[in-house]
Protein backbone atom coordinates (compact mmCIF):
# COMPACT_ATOMS: atom_id res chain seq x y z
CA UNK A 1 0.00 0.00 0.00
CA UNK A 2 1.27 3.13 -0.88
CA UNK A 3 1.97 6.71 1.04
CA UNK A 4 -0.80 8.22 -0.74
CA UNK A 5 -3.74 5.11 -0.25
CA UNK A 6 -2.63 5.57 3.43
CA UNK A 7 -3.29 9.05 3.48
CA UNK A 8 -6.39 8.70 1.98
CA UNK A 9 -7.67 6.50 4.10
CA UNK A 10 -6.43 8.16 7.55
CA UNK A 11 -7.93 11.30 6.31
CA UNK A 12 -10.76 10.43 5.87
CA UNK A 13 -11.21 8.54 8.89
CA UNK A 14 -12.17 12.58 10.58
CA UNK A 15 -14.90 13.37 7.60
CA UNK A 16 -18.63 14.27 9.62
CA UNK A 17 -21.44 12.30 9.30
CA UNK A 18 -23.06 12.87 6.09
CA UNK A 19 -26.13 14.83 5.68
CA UNK A 20 -27.40 14.84 2.38
CA UNK A 21 -30.10 11.63 3.15
CA UNK A 22 -31.47 14.20 6.01
CA UNK A 23 -32.38 17.71 4.13
CA UNK A 24 -33.88 20.54 6.28
CA UNK A 25 -37.00 21.55 5.70
CA UNK A 26 -35.78 25.37 4.61
CA UNK A 27 -33.76 23.45 1.64
CA UNK A 28 -36.36 21.95 -0.09
CA UNK A 29 -38.79 24.80 0.35
CA UNK A 30 -35.67 26.90 -1.06
CA UNK A 31 -35.12 24.85 -3.87
CA UNK A 32 -38.65 24.61 -5.02
CA UNK A 33 -39.03 28.55 -5.03
CA UNK A 34 -35.75 28.30 -6.93
CA UNK A 35 -37.56 26.01 -9.56
CA UNK A 36 -40.82 27.28 -9.74
CA UNK A 37 -39.27 30.90 -10.96
CA UNK A 38 -36.89 28.98 -13.33
CA UNK A 39 -39.81 27.41 -14.91
CA UNK A 40 -37.85 24.26 -14.63
CA UNK A 41 -40.34 21.76 -14.74
CA UNK A 42 -40.26 19.68 -17.83
CA UNK A 43 -44.01 20.26 -18.65
CA UNK A 44 -43.33 24.10 -18.29
CA UNK A 45 -41.49 24.72 -21.62
CA UNK A 46 -42.51 27.77 -23.59
CA UNK A 47 -41.46 28.41 -27.06
CA UNK A 48 -41.49 31.99 -25.96
CA UNK A 49 -38.68 34.21 -28.27
CA UNK A 50 -38.65 36.80 -25.19
CA UNK A 51 -37.35 33.90 -22.82
CA UNK A 52 -34.44 33.18 -25.57
CA UNK A 53 -31.95 35.39 -23.83
CA UNK A 54 -31.80 33.00 -20.74
CA UNK A 55 -31.97 29.39 -22.28
CA UNK A 56 -29.35 27.64 -21.83
CA UNK A 57 -28.36 24.46 -23.70
CA UNK A 58 -26.23 21.69 -22.34
CA UNK A 59 -23.18 22.09 -23.25
CA UNK A 60 -21.16 19.07 -22.00
CA UNK A 61 -20.49 16.10 -24.12
CA UNK A 62 -18.60 12.97 -23.34
CA UNK A 63 -19.01 9.46 -24.73
CA UNK A 64 -21.07 7.13 -22.78
CA UNK A 65 -18.83 3.94 -23.58
CA UNK A 66 -15.78 6.12 -21.48
CA UNK A 67 -17.69 5.95 -18.52
CA UNK A 68 -17.37 2.72 -15.24
CA UNK A 69 -19.88 3.07 -13.00
CA UNK A 70 -18.81 2.43 -9.35
CA UNK A 71 -21.26 -0.90 -9.09
CA UNK A 72 -19.13 -2.48 -12.03
CA UNK A 73 -15.68 -1.31 -11.20
CA UNK A 74 -16.38 -2.49 -7.55
CA UNK A 75 -16.39 -6.10 -8.97
CA UNK A 76 -14.68 -6.05 -12.29
CA UNK A 77 -11.34 -7.35 -12.23
CA UNK A 78 -8.18 -4.68 -12.36
CA UNK A 79 -7.52 -4.00 -15.87
CA UNK A 80 -10.72 -4.55 -17.52
CA UNK A 81 -13.96 -3.31 -18.78
CA UNK A 82 -14.32 -0.63 -20.47
CA UNK A 83 -10.87 1.44 -19.26
CA UNK A 84 -7.95 -0.15 -20.15
CA UNK A 85 -5.51 0.71 -17.96
CA UNK A 86 -3.06 2.52 -20.51
CA UNK A 87 0.31 2.05 -18.36
CA UNK A 88 1.49 0.36 -15.39
CA UNK A 89 -0.12 0.61 -12.06
CA UNK A 90 0.49 -1.21 -8.91
CA UNK A 91 -1.85 -4.65 -8.61
CA UNK A 92 -5.31 -3.72 -8.01
CA UNK A 93 -5.30 -0.14 -9.59
CA UNK A 94 -6.87 1.59 -12.51
CA UNK A 95 -7.84 4.75 -14.22
CA UNK A 96 -11.41 5.71 -15.29
CA UNK A 97 -13.78 7.85 -16.40
CA UNK A 98 -17.16 8.62 -14.17
CA UNK A 99 -19.96 10.79 -14.36
CA UNK A 100 -21.23 10.77 -10.38
CA UNK A 101 -22.94 13.34 -7.78
CA UNK A 102 -21.17 14.99 -5.29
CA UNK A 103 -22.89 13.90 -1.84
CA UNK A 104 -20.32 15.50 0.49
CA UNK A 105 -17.11 17.31 0.44
CA UNK A 106 -14.03 18.68 2.56
CA UNK A 107 -11.44 20.98 2.29
CA UNK A 108 -9.33 21.43 0.34
CA UNK A 109 -7.13 20.72 3.61
CA UNK A 110 -3.12 20.54 4.46
CA UNK A 111 -1.95 17.59 5.54
CA UNK A 112 2.06 16.81 6.38
CA UNK A 113 3.12 13.49 4.40
CA UNK A 114 4.63 10.72 6.99
CA UNK A 115 6.33 8.97 4.48
CA UNK A 116 8.15 8.42 1.32
CA UNK A 117 10.30 10.37 -0.38
CA UNK A 118 8.02 13.21 0.24
CA UNK A 119 8.12 13.08 3.88
CA UNK A 120 7.40 16.05 5.71
CA UNK A 121 5.96 18.09 2.93
CA UNK A 122 2.81 19.41 3.40
CA UNK A 123 0.21 19.04 0.72
CA UNK A 124 -3.55 19.72 0.08
CA UNK A 125 -6.19 17.12 -0.45
CA UNK A 126 -10.11 17.71 -0.93
CA UNK A 127 -12.19 14.88 0.44
CA UNK A 128 -15.24 13.92 -1.89
CA UNK A 129 -17.89 11.34 -1.09
CA UNK A 130 -19.59 10.58 -4.70
CA UNK A 131 -22.18 8.40 -5.87
CA UNK A 132 -24.51 7.33 -8.99
CA UNK A 133 -27.53 6.25 -9.90
CA UNK A 134 -26.34 2.67 -9.59
CA UNK A 135 -26.58 2.75 -6.08
CA UNK A 136 -22.60 3.42 -5.88
CA UNK A 137 -21.27 5.12 -2.96
CA UNK A 138 -17.44 5.70 -2.62
CA UNK A 139 -14.59 8.27 -1.57
CA UNK A 140 -12.40 10.06 -3.65
CA UNK A 141 -8.98 12.06 -2.55
CA UNK A 142 -8.02 15.05 -4.76
CA UNK A 143 -4.51 15.56 -3.96
CA UNK A 144 -2.67 18.72 -4.48
CA UNK A 145 -2.82 21.51 -7.33
CA UNK A 146 -5.87 19.20 -7.89
CA UNK A 147 -7.35 19.49 -4.97
CA UNK A 148 -6.83 23.37 -4.44
CA UNK A 149 -8.70 23.95 -8.27
CA UNK A 150 -11.71 21.66 -7.42
CA UNK A 151 -11.63 23.42 -3.64
CA UNK A 152 -11.74 26.77 -5.20
CA UNK A 153 -8.72 27.86 -4.10
CA UNK A 154 -7.98 29.51 -6.86
CA UNK A 155 -10.72 31.75 -6.43
CA UNK A 156 -9.43 34.55 -9.31
CA UNK A 157 -9.11 31.60 -11.95
CA UNK A 158 -12.91 32.07 -12.99
CA UNK A 159 -13.00 28.39 -12.88
CA UNK A 160 -16.02 26.90 -10.75
CA UNK A 161 -15.53 24.82 -7.96
CA UNK A 162 -17.17 21.91 -6.77
CA UNK A 163 -20.12 21.64 -4.71
CA UNK A 164 -22.56 19.78 -2.98
CA UNK A 165 -25.28 18.02 -5.43
CA UNK A 166 -22.92 18.75 -8.47
CA UNK A 167 -22.98 16.13 -11.29
CA UNK A 168 -19.61 15.59 -12.25
CA UNK A 169 -18.04 13.96 -15.50
CA UNK A 170 -14.37 13.27 -13.85
CA UNK A 171 -11.55 11.79 -16.04
CA UNK A 172 -8.31 9.93 -15.33
CA UNK A 173 -9.73 8.97 -11.37
CA UNK A 174 -7.24 5.78 -10.18
CA UNK A 175 -9.04 3.40 -8.48
CA UNK A 176 -8.05 1.22 -5.77
CA UNK A 177 -9.30 -1.80 -3.67
CA UNK A 178 -7.32 -1.28 -1.27
CA UNK A 179 -9.41 -0.65 1.51
CA UNK A 180 -8.62 -0.26 5.41
CA UNK A 181 -10.86 -2.48 7.54
CA UNK A 182 -11.69 1.35 8.99
CA UNK A 183 -13.00 2.73 6.14
CA UNK A 184 -15.03 -0.36 5.28
CA UNK A 185 -16.75 0.04 8.46
CA UNK A 186 -17.97 3.75 7.41
CA UNK A 187 -21.94 3.56 6.92
CA UNK A 188 -21.55 6.04 4.76
CA UNK A 189 -20.35 4.19 1.69
CA UNK A 190 -22.04 1.44 -0.16
CA UNK A 191 -18.26 0.70 -2.22
CA UNK A 192 -15.55 -1.58 -1.51
CA UNK A 193 -13.10 0.78 -3.99
CA UNK A 194 -11.86 4.30 -3.33
CA UNK A 195 -10.73 7.16 -5.73
CA UNK A 196 -7.97 9.35 -6.27
CA UNK A 197 -7.18 12.28 -8.35
CA UNK A 198 -4.13 14.20 -8.59
CA UNK A 199 -1.82 16.29 -11.26
CA UNK A 200 0.67 13.10 -11.91
CA UNK A 201 -2.62 11.42 -12.82
CA UNK A 202 -3.84 14.43 -15.41
CA UNK A 203 -7.40 13.87 -13.41
CA UNK A 204 -9.78 16.13 -14.70
CA UNK A 205 -13.54 17.08 -13.49
CA UNK A 206 -16.60 19.08 -15.30
CA UNK A 207 -19.40 19.96 -13.46
CA UNK A 208 -22.31 18.57 -16.13
CA UNK A 209 -25.35 20.41 -13.72
CA UNK A 210 -25.62 21.87 -10.48
CA UNK A 211 -28.28 20.84 -8.85
CA UNK A 212 -28.62 23.09 -6.01
CA UNK A 213 -28.27 27.14 -5.74
CA UNK A 214 -25.83 28.38 -3.38
CA UNK A 215 -26.77 31.95 -2.13
CA UNK A 216 -24.24 34.37 -4.17
CA UNK A 217 -22.63 31.96 -6.97
CA UNK A 218 -22.38 33.59 -10.24
CA UNK A 219 -21.40 30.55 -11.67
CA UNK A 220 -24.37 28.60 -10.52
CA UNK A 221 -27.37 29.42 -13.63
CA UNK A 222 -24.85 29.05 -15.86
CA UNK A 223 -24.16 25.20 -14.67
CA UNK A 224 -28.03 24.83 -14.75
CA UNK A 225 -28.64 24.50 -18.72
CA UNK A 226 -32.13 23.10 -19.42
CA UNK A 227 -31.83 19.84 -19.95
CA UNK A 228 -34.76 19.54 -22.28
CA UNK A 229 -33.15 21.16 -24.66
CA UNK A 230 -30.60 18.58 -25.76
CA UNK A 231 -32.24 15.60 -24.61
CA UNK A 232 -31.94 13.69 -27.47
CA UNK A 233 -28.32 13.31 -26.53
CA UNK A 234 -27.22 9.97 -25.20
CA UNK A 235 -25.00 12.18 -22.90
CA UNK A 236 -27.35 14.71 -21.56
CA UNK A 237 -29.94 11.56 -20.91
CA UNK A 238 -27.61 10.51 -19.04
CA UNK A 239 -26.83 13.38 -16.66
CA UNK A 240 -30.43 14.10 -16.13
CA UNK A 241 -30.85 10.42 -14.79
CA UNK A 242 -27.74 11.33 -12.01
CA UNK A 243 -29.60 14.63 -11.77
CA UNK A 244 -32.90 13.06 -10.50
CA UNK A 245 -31.16 10.21 -9.09
CA UNK A 246 -29.58 12.73 -6.50
CA UNK A 247 -32.66 14.69 -6.06
CA UNK A 248 -34.79 11.43 -4.90
CA UNK A 249 -32.25 10.38 -2.73
CA UNK A 250 -31.56 13.96 -1.08
CA UNK A 251 -35.78 14.42 -0.83
CA UNK A 252 -35.19 17.38 -2.98
CA UNK A 253 -37.96 18.16 -5.55
CA UNK A 254 -37.22 16.29 -8.78
CA UNK A 255 -37.19 17.67 -12.06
Amino acid sequence: MDDVTRADQSVFQSMRETTFLRPSQSLVRSMQETQDTTSFGYSQLTGDASDASVVRFPAFHFSLHSLSSLAALEHSPSGTGPQRVSYPFPSGKRKVNLLVAVLELEGPDTIRIKKGTDAGKEVSILRVIVGDQDGGICRLAAWREVAEQWGGAYADSGDPSLKKGDIVYFQNILVSKEVSSSAAADTRITSSISLTASPALNSSMSICYRTMPWGDDPAGEKLRPDLRLGYSDAAVRKVASVVQWFQSTAGLPVI
